[in-house]
């Protein structure tokens, strides 16, 4: 890949609107959940005053407000409580977590995790998110809430509290990436929220990393990904690119109504032919897969240059190839699926589609 192509592209990826650039991503997703704090402050008095709270800190404070997972959860629960009748939260806790995320502790945080001692800052401040630190011995309304909204969402799962040596070796790794593609890795850690690492108690499901729907601002890692800052950095910045895909589709839905991944069609990529486990992915999962492949075949092609980590030097530039041609391979394969799309999910393939052309040499 040559910088005249490979530039261009990062810079799409990075700061292309609609579909790129973290602060428009983000302002729009502080514009759904005012409109959603809105219909759930009919049924909530502490909803109106989270509202009144917001507008009086102003729109930065309200875009930083709304990055918390929790609070997100929280809401979405409000509003299909209140709309739709589903039994989601009751609203004695709905109440008490919003007027907890109105407080001067949470606003100065930035989140209503990390006052309580539950999370840290992945880098120096909150613009990556946080780490959990939680190991069970917190009793607050937050933390039990933010634990059982993963813990339904991933049966089997254990939650780990992190060594001092594992969060350090995530902030090594977030600081890695970010030293490798700055602008690319800025844009994609801004969506994350929370890193909670974990495993499911044996060999029967081995995991490096995972996003869960439902769970906005998540991620998932296993210990191996803190085996080391590369692998670490790898990790963060694969999640992130999946939790930003989250967030484009969440603002501006990619696909037709009533679309599941249930219903789907189901699409085994070249690469799991022999390995029936790993295939039939449903057509989101093609989606934010290509836009994931893009973004890492940029930031192996950066990461080859970096003679000061030995994993990265001796086999970056194989995984770039690798990931392009995956996002290739994928990329041409959507184009028999464009009818569970929306206008805005045929642009995003359309877009995806011209970046992995130009990252793609000539025939």
């Amino acid at each position: 890949m040559n910088e005249a192509d490979l530039a261009p592209v990062e810079q799409t990826l990075a700061e292309g609107v609609p579909f790129g650039r973290y602060e428009y991503i983000a302002e729009q997703v502080a514009a759904v959940y005012s409109d959603l704090l809105t219909v759930v402050s009919a049924e909530s008095v502490a909803a109106k005053d989270l509202l009144a709270r917001l507008d009086e800190l102003g729109p930065e404070a309200r875009v930083s407000g709304f990055r918390d997972s929790l609070l997100r959860r929280t809401i979405e629960d409000g509003a299909c409580k209140i709309v739709l009748g589903i039994d989601t939260i009751d609203l004695a806790t709905l109440d008490d977590l919003l007027a907890a995320a109105g407080s001067p502790a949470v606003a100065e945080s930035q989140t209503l995790l990390n006052h309580n001692g539950l999370a840290t800052y992945l880098g120096p401040t909150p613009d990556f998110g946080f780490v959990w630190i939680g190991d069970g011995s917190d009793d607050s309304l937050a933390g039990r809430r933010f634990t059982g909204e993963v813990l339904k969402r991933i049966p089997q799962f254990r939650i780990h509290s992190p060594t001092q040596e594992q969060v350090d070796t995530l902030t090594k790794g977030a600081r890695l990436a970010l030293a490798v593609a700055p602008a690319l890795a800025t844009s994609a850690l801004a969506h994350n929220f929370m890193v909670v690492l974990g495993d499911f108690g044996g060999e029967d499901h081995p995991f490096k990393s995972f996003t869960v729907p439902g769970l906005p601002g998540v991620m998932i890692l296993s210990p191996w990904t803190v085996s080391s800052a590369a692998a670490a950095a790898e990790a963060l910045f694969h999640e992130a690119f999946h939790l930003k895909f989250l967030d484009i589709d969440y603002i501006s839905p990619l696909f037709t109504p009533g679309f599941r991944q249930e219903t789907s069609p189901k699409i085994t990529p070249v690469w799991h032919q022999d390995d029936p486990e790993n295939g039939q992915w449903p057509v989101d999962r093609v989606l934010t897969s290509m836009h994931v492949y893009l973004a890492l075949a940029v930031f192996f092609e950066r990461a080859r240059t970096r003679d000061d980590v030995e994993v990265w030097k001796d086999g970056a530039e194989l995984r770039a190839t690798q990931c392009r041609r995956r996002a290739e391979w994928l990329s041409d394969t959507a184009q028999d699926y464009l009818d569970y799309l929306t206008d805005s999910g045929r642009q995003f393939v359309s877009s995806v589609r011209a970046m992995v052309r130009r990252l793609s040499p000539a025939v």
